[in-house]
């Protein structure tokens, strides 16, 4: 959204001036000013991932996911749970046998594919390569949103 397409904060509608300035969410991409935008957190799995500007309800958001994904995995695992985690952990053993080995590589209709692994509960993920820039996607087992890069 080009900065000057929107005048007022998307969350809480204060006009942009040369005093209330516009801030861009690195995660939803929506316009807010600074008040609104108070969350810094690293949105990529990498290791020395620099925090970045949030809005206030996408680091609540992120926050919920990353609480829920630490209390998930300090409860002891039930036998149906874990039976569900072994089978989504079969399920994606057998996606990558059928697409080949691990890194980048294409998925047979031209789309290249990619190994990452979720910063949360470190599953490993078969997932679309952006062509351009990075792309949010979110992991199908703590449902944690991260950043994937065409890189």
């Amino acid at each position: 959204v080009p900065d000057e397409a929107v005048s007022k904060c998307t969350a809480c509608g204060s006009d942009f001036s040369a005093f209330i300035r516009r801030h861009h969410c690195r995660n939803c991409g929506d316009i807010f000013c600074d008040k609104c935008t108070h969350g810094r957190i690293a949105l990529t799995a990498e290791e020395n991932a620099q925090p970045v500007r949030v809005c206030d309800r996408c680091l609540a958001e992120m926050t919920q996911r990353l609480s829920n994904a630490k209390e998930a995995s300090s409860k002891p695992v039930g036998f149906q749970s874990h039976e569900d985690l072994a089978r989504k952990l079969q399920v994606e053993k057998m996606e990558r046998n059928r697409t080949g080995s691990a890194g980048s590589q294409s998925d047979g209709s031209g789309r290249r594919m990619k190994e990452v692994a979720c910063p949360i509960c470190t599953v490993h993920l078969q997932v679309q390569v952006p062509t351009s820039g990075s792309e949010t996607i979110e992991c199908g087992v703590c449902q944690h949103p991260f950043l994937v890069s065409a890189h």
